[in-house]
């Protein structure tokens, strides 16, 4: 009696096993649609076949001003030593391969290249600026807590080359670079200028509780002609308030 409640026991658990493996083989895609945290600047906005193999839209940028990429994102996943998804979109310079953990979230080294309208997604004064040129974004390899407090180190260096505005006709604007390194629990951006005409320097913090704060200053260069300075006017104003021949940018308070 006692052996055939185990070998019913035994058979019922491999049963829900059975169950719960098919499950998961055909979970929908769009269940990633809740899965990621809603202060992290990467959502699905829409999403086709299973967890496991699949494609999605995912949008870019702070939440309520996300801009959402035109091609879809391709994925697959597998298990060596956990889960493990790889990534595939025509922007992406590698595979990116992402492993879900229990409190975080490992991500491979990779770059991505997108139009610099992305930008306008983070709000003022850069969808004033209606922004133009290329971005090349790089990160090395990460994990993410879940809880949204940054791992000390680089985190993500973005570079914005052939800057351009559609609020002024000097073409192009410069070479610029922000940097977000994690410290003390926050990621601490920093702007310098590579090249051009237009300098802009500033410093800032992102944190899931408070956003992106920044404070930076715009101005011509100092050996810009007086052509390329009347050239910049009507942008540095529209941008930010003026002091001098500075334009003070604020994001957040």
């Amino acid at each position: 009696m006692r052996a055939r409640l185990v070998r019913r026991m035994a058979l019922g658990l491999g049963l829900g096993l059975i169950v719960l493996v098919t499950a998961l083989a055909v979970l929908p895609a769009r269940w990633l649609m809740r899965a990621l945290p809603q202060h992290w600047p990467v959502a699905i906005v829409d999403a086709a076949g299973t967890v496991w193999n699949g494609t999605a839209l995912v949008a870019l940028g702070p939440p309520g001003a996300r801009t959402t990429l035109p091609q879809p994102v391709r994925w697959r996943a597998g298990w060596a030593d956990g889960v493990r998804l790889q990534l595939e979109h025509p922007w992406l310079d590698c595979t990116l391969g992402l492993r879900p953990g229990f409190t975080s979230l490992g991500i491979s080294p990779c770059g991505l290249r997108l139009p610099a309208q992305v930008l306008a997604a983070v709000g003022a004064p850069l969808n004033t600026l209606k922004p133009a040129g290329q971005l090349a974004l790089r990160w090395p390899g990460l994990r993410l807590p879940y809880g949204g407090a940054a791992p000390a180190g680089e985190l993500l260096t973005l570079d914005w080359r052939q800057a351009g505005s559609a609020l002024s006709m000097v073409r192009p604007l410069g070479d610029y670079r922000a940097a977000l390194t994690g410290r003390d629990g926050a990621a601490h951006l920093s702007l310098t200028t590579l090249n051009g005409p237009l300098q802009l320097r500033g410093d800032g913090t992102f944190t899931p509780q408070g956003g992106l704060r920044f404070s930076g200053v715009a101005s011509p260069a100092p050996d810009a002609s007086d052509a390329t300075v009347a050239g910049l006017q009507a942008m540095l104003s529209a941008i930010g308030r003026r002091s001098g021949n500075d334009t003070l940018l604020q994001i957040g308070r």
